[in-house]
């Protein structure tokens, strides 16, 4: 007998129905097109992050002080500590190797061109690092930062005598890719360096002011065979916050495993260091931090468009309920006249919302699954994947809108006397 009550009542007043139908499937398609972009597309927000720079820096741990001037290492080429190059591979054998964007190893060294002292800075251009039998990684400059501008081609590591000179310094020596560069290396080395210009580089810092040669020409410059300075690191982090700045000395083994197994920018330079003991890993706030903001900003947006749509749906749903019971006064008043309780008017008219919940609930998941894939596609030119996990959480929200949006207006409506429900008064 209830059924029947509830499917001739939907069936006769489809219009308000649908109404309600349509305010909870858009609640719910906002709400599932959020959660399905925070689960799948989060990472690729952070690796589109990953063009502020390299969020690590890796030096060696006994270094001596360090003498630097706009990133730049002024000390003697020999001086200092130094870090084997085939240690980098470690980085992609960490717990969060995955998380390991890009990293490149850097080299310095001071010359002249003619009268005016240059930085020429050894690194890797685009280099494939063999991780193990089945697995290569590639990096190098080109991988870690993916905003730098090249004017002409990026050097090839393998070609040694090519290079890429910054956008300020190549204007003050009138220089042009496809041009010779005569470097003086005394008294690093007796030798003249002669490169080939074969891109100018634009990076908007200090960048612009230094030569860039494949690693292994400075390495053979100054005998440092197999050995870097320092190194820079691009990783997928997660914003810290006041537990991964937590000291870890402190913190009981439950804890740690939880900072451990979370990827905190501290945490992943604490397996760097760990993977490699003669290594510092620091992390670079000013890069990190940037990234924290716009990822907290990024949540906090979304959070709020999830929240202002849910309570769209549920103001909505209670301006039909409201409609509704006063529309069905009389019929609420001849259920109490032949012996109804409160209960079982309210279960008539909880069940009808909870049809319209559930099926607004599935029309919203599947409406907000098409909207995330589209907006993937849009934004990371990759369509984001429709995620069932969501779908109990959907469902379950989609039934408490419709449930909240009817406590207020079938409140009201049940505090009618049977007498003056049935006049409409």
């Amino acid at each position: 007998m209830l059924i029947r009550i509830i499917s001739r009542s939907i069936v006769r007043r489809r219009r308000r129905k649908l109404l309600s139908l349509a305010a909870v499937t858009l609640g719910i398609a906002v709400t599932t097109a959020v959660g399905t972009i925070a689960l799948d597309v989060g990472d690729r927000v952070g690796r589109e992050l990953r063009s502020f720079g390299a969020n690590i820096s890796l030096s060696p741990a006994a270094d001596g002080l360090a003498v630097t001037l706009g990133g730049v290492d002024y000390r003697p080429a020999g001086a200092g500590g130094f870090l084997d190059e085939t240690d980098l591979v470690k980085l992609k054998k960490l717990f969060w190797r995955n998380n390991i964007m890009a990293f490149a190893p850097f080299l310095d060294m001071r010359g002249k061109v003619g009268d005016r002292a240059v930085v020429m800075v050894g690194s890797w251009f685009d280099r494939d690092l063999t991780v193990d039998k089945s697995e290569t990684f590639r990096t190098g400059l080109r991988r870690l930062h993916p905003t730098w501008k090249v004017q002409g081609q990026w050097p090839d590591d393998s070609a040694l005598s090519s290079c890429l000179v910054g956008r300020r310094l190549a204007a003050a020596l009138h220089v042009s890719p496809g041009e010779t560069l005569s470097v003086d290396l005394a008294p690093t080395s007796s030798a003249t360096g002669k490169l080939t210009v074969r891109g100018i580089l634009e990076a908007g810092g200090d960048e612009d002011d230094w030569i860039f040669v494949p690693l292994a020409r400075v390495q053979e410059l100054t005998g440092l065979d197999g050995k870097f300075r320092r190194a820079e690191i691009s990783a997928l982090i997660k914003p810290e916050d006041d537990f991964a700045r937590s000291d870890v000395t402190k913190l009981s083994g439950q804890e740690f495993d939880r900072w451990y197994c979370t990827p905190y920018v501290s945490a992943i330079c604490y397996q760097i260091q760990q993977a490699m003991p003669g290594a510092e890993a620091r992390p670079v706030y000013r890069v990190a931090e940037t990234e924290g903001r716009i990822l907290h900003g990024v949540g906090a947006l979304m959070a709020l468009l999830a929240m202002a749509a849910m309570i769209t749906s549920a103001l909505a749903v209670a301006s039909m309920m409201f409609a509704t019971v006063l529309e069905r006064r009389a019929e609420i008043g001849l259920y109490k006249s032949l012996g109804a309780g409160d209960g079982r008017v309210a279960a008539i008219f909880l069940l009808e919302a909870l049809v319209v919940g559930l099926c607004g609930g599935l029309a919203g998941y599947f409406a907000g699954s098409l909207m995330a894939r589209r907006l993937g596609t849009l934004v990371f030119g990759l369509p984001a994947e429709f995620h069932w996990v969501i779908l109990p959480a959907a469902l379950a929200l989609a039934l408490l809108v419709t449930v909240a949006g009817s406590a207020m207006p079938l409140a009201r409506g049940l505090k009618l006397a049977p007498v003056a429900a049935m006049r409409n008064e």
